[in-house]
């Protein structure tokens, strides 16, 4: 993989409905292994912007302009039209709503690799059984075994990770992961995320309202009155803007 071209490269994108344009222009790529943090004031589109990049954006939204994954363009492409590392994976809010709740972990994992099957053969197993305790689980076996609601939402969402990592996505879109966690719990997720990202050389979607989580990410974005305010390294990025949005973060900083 060639890390100078970028993973998810989005060009003059332009999303709206039927009464207005949601965002304009907007222009940003993620090389392999980078995380861009996306920030912005509540209510703008944010996970809009994520449904855009994904492929499954509602039927009265209108999509212009380029959004490539992987190299190939896919702006106008759904979701189940494009090759499967075309696919972003997507970490959601809530993880207790994202898994099945009458199913096994087990079953879930092995089905998010395979694609087929809830049951995994014993190399599969293997594989599945050691990303889990990469990802903190010091005893994968009894976390197999446990349903949904058994879990931790720390630890659902980790299994949410882990689903995402199973598959062939190259990009790996994080709407808010951690708004439902304790501050603990979240910094540890994110950490884990952004680790992931830079291990398997992926590119990192982050969308977020954690100053310092943004921060901590290769590239920040942030977006207010439908347009690009700010874009690239996050310190230089929220200094260079004069909007009034990065005044308030500056001012969060100090």
């Amino acid at each position: 993989m060639n890390n100078d071209l970028p993973l998810l490269e989005v060009s003059n994108l332009t999303i709206s409905d039927s009464r207005r344009t949601i965002f304009k222009d907007l222009s940003f790529a993620i090389n392999p292994g980078q995380t861009l943090a996306v920030m912005g004031p509540s209510g703008i589109g944010k996970s809009m912007l994520s449904k855009a990049i994904a492929g499954f954006t509602p039927a009265d939204i209108e999509v212009s302009g380029s959004i490539k994954v992987a190299g190939v363009e896919v702006a106008q492409l759904p979701l189940l039209a494009r090759k499967a590392i075309q696919r972003p994976a997507v970490i959601f809010q809530d993880a207790l709503q994202a898994l099945n709740p009458l199913a096994k972990v087990g079953a879930q994992l092995s089905l998010a690799l395979s694609s087929t099957s809830t049951k995994a053969s014993a190399q599969q197993l293997q594989h599945i059984t050691e990303l889990l305790q990469s990802l903190g689980f010091d005893y994968p076996k009894e976390i197999l075994a446990s349903y949904p609601s058994q879990l931790s939402g720390g630890q659902r969402q980790r299994i949410c990770i882990a689903i995402a990592l199973l598959g062939d996505a190259s990009v790996l879109i994080a709407d808010e992961p951690t708004s439902a966690l304790d501050p603990v719990s979240e910094n540890e997720i994110l950490s884990l995320y952004r680790q992931a990202i830079k291990q398997d050389q992926l590119a990192g979607f982050l969308i977020t309202h954690d100053l310092q989580a943004a921060l901590a990410c290769d590239k920040l974005l942030v977006i207010d009155d439908g347009k690009m305010i700010a874009y690239g390294q996050p310190y230089q990025a929220l200094h260079e803007s004069e909007h009034r949005f990065c005044s308030q973060v500056r001012e969060l900083m100090a």
